[in-house]
């Protein structure tokens, strides 16, 4: 009765090959996944993308905005006027809210524990930077230049 027209269903062939398509599948995922600990340049990366960020919603909103960094993590603020004058607010929004450095970790900036860099509404900062990185034995930099433009080295 083999070959029956009513019969439905998958032949053991075309199986196999799904689940050989969908091994290879999770396989790449493993693969370009990042360690569990990361490195210092993911989060070197990851804070220049968040820096760059900042610097374009400086542009967006007329307004100037700081970055600040510590030996515990950094975060992000923007410049407002109150009736004691200007003071910085610190940013509460998913993407450009604190964040604290993984164990481990130690940074600066220019040399320092502490420092701050702020854009003003064009975007320009208001000096270069470099914010060093290292953890687990790798460092990485993350370069702001005097036009703004924001690297990871």
């Amino acid at each position: 009765m083999p070959g029956r027209p009513d019969e439905r269903g998958f032949t053991l062939i075309e199986l196999m090959i799904v689940l050989a398509l969908i091994g290879l599948a999770a396989s790449v995922v493993v693969l370009t996944m990042a360690p569990p600990g990361g490195n210092a340049r993911d989060d070197a990366i990851r804070l220049a993308a968040r820096v760059a960020a900042l610097r374009d919603r400086a542009i967006i909103e007329g307004r100037t905005h700081g970055l600040w960094v510590s030996p515990s993590g950094y975060g992000f603020e923007r410049r407002i006027r109150t009736d004691e004058g200007p003071q910085w607010q610190p940013l509460t929004d998913g993407r450009l809210s604190r964040d604290d450095w993984r164990e481990g970790t130690a940074a600066s900036i220019g040399g320092a524990a502490t420092g701050r860099v702020s854009f003003d509404r064009v975007g320009l900062p208001d000096r270069s930077a470099t914010i060093i990185i290292a953890r687990s034995g790798t460092e990485a930099s993350v370069v702001i230049d005097g036009a703004g433009d924001v690297s990871v080295r």
